[in-house]
């Protein structure tokens, strides 16, 4: 269920971002410097996403959360740290960039924890990177601005 209403928000994503009003690509926070300026760089940031999704997901999901519960012998401190740092580590985006992906990092690991399958939390990460610095862009032609 998750992954199909994932799916189909990115199907939705890109039939609204093919809209006249949508023709700029909004974002949170500040992820210009990896927006594609050209369309090769489309097919690059579309790898970049996958690979995030992917080890982003074994880093902070997985290896974080096992060491810190090793050390501190508590899962949720462990979990907590590893969304902290998780939402830290995307600074360059600003603030707000900061925030939102927090909360995605904690969404993420409800994901993993509720299911038992950190595959899930890889597909959907890849998913949300893919339709931002991916479809939208190829979408609404943004390449072409920069």
């Amino acid at each position: 269920m998750i992954g199909g209403s994932a799916l189909g928000g990115l199907v939705i994503g890109a039939v609204l971002a093919t809209r006249r009003n949508w023709r700029i690509l909004k974002t949170i926070g500040n992820v210009g410097s990896l927006l594609p300026r050209n369309r090769p760089e489309i097919m690059h940031a579309a790898a970049m996403s996958v690979a995030a999704g992917i080890s982003e997901e074994l880093a902070f999901r997985l290896f974080l959360p096992l060491l810190v519960a090793l050390v501190s012998g508590n899962a949720f401190v462990a979990f907590g740290v590893a969304i902290a740092v998780f939402g830290a580590m995307h600074r360059y985006q600003g603030r707000v960039g900061v925030i939102a992906t927090t909360l995605v990092g904690a969404l993420m690991a409800a994901i993993y924890l509720m299911t038992g399958e950190l595959w899930l939390a890889m597909l959907l990460h890849a998913l949300i990177d893919l339709n931002s610095l991916a479809l939208r862009p190829a979408l609404t032609g943004a390449w072409r601005a920069a």
